[in-house]
């Protein structure tokens, strides 16, 4: 009987030693990383940005004649060294976000297609809704460049910035994307709205 007892106590020694393990890991890979190098600004020459989790490879979605590879997803907080006071951004005040980084590409030729950043939007499971991404920090898209991306200077990928006002990243567990389908010159919907959940 003494056996028994002395090994159900090792078993629940190690199973707590595993747990904390787990629990230490788990916390590790939420740890922020400094972005060193980004396409999009959020690097040390414009500010200080860390990452807080990224999720990558999103998937790959057919709009109408608009394709969209949502390549990745990421909570990112930071500051900005300047001011931008027509974008309503000041030197050091700390912003968190979800980005998204989408390839948007026309699948078929067509001329009567109408399509821009405003088509985009996010929800988050806090309740909190985003009508456009920030134009300070997304890159912009048009139905020219989708026409034409191999005459332009400016690469496929696109950022799309939604800093939180009412959430912070430490509340999002899951965010949904929506991109409204493409419009013609009547402004008829040319395709169906897609809407993509990510979590965190």
């Amino acid at each position: 009987m003494y056996v028994l007892l002395v090994l159900f106590s090792i078993s629940i020694i190690i199973s707590g030693c595993n747990d904390v393990e787990k629990k230490t890991t788990s916390e590790q890979e939420r740890d922020p990383v400094l972005i060193e190098e980004s396409q999009f600004g959020l690097d040390p020459s414009g500010g200080t940005f860390y990452r807080y989790s990224e999720i990558k490879n999103i998937g790959t979605y057919e709009i109408g004649p608009l394709t969209a590879n949502i390549e990745t997803a990421e909570a990112v907080k930071g500051s900005f060294k300047d001011d931008y006071e027509s974008y309503n951004v000041n030197a050091n005040e700390t912003i968190e976000m979800i980005n998204f980084h989408i390839q948007f590409e026309l699948n078929k030729d067509i001329e009567d297609v109408s399509f821009n950043q405003e088509h985009i939007h996010l929800k988050t499971n806090t309740g909190e809704k985003i009508d456009t991404p920030h134009e300070l920090l997304s890159s912009v898209v048009s139905a020219s460049i989708l026409k034409s991306p191999k005459n332009n200077n400016e690469s496929y990928l696109r950022q799309f910035s939604f800093p939180l006002q009412e959430s912070t990243l430490q509340d999002i567990k899951k965010v949904t994307l929506i991109i409204d389908a493409p419009l013609d010159s009547k402004g008829e919907p040319l395709g169906e709205d897609l809407e993509v959940e990510v979590n965190f």
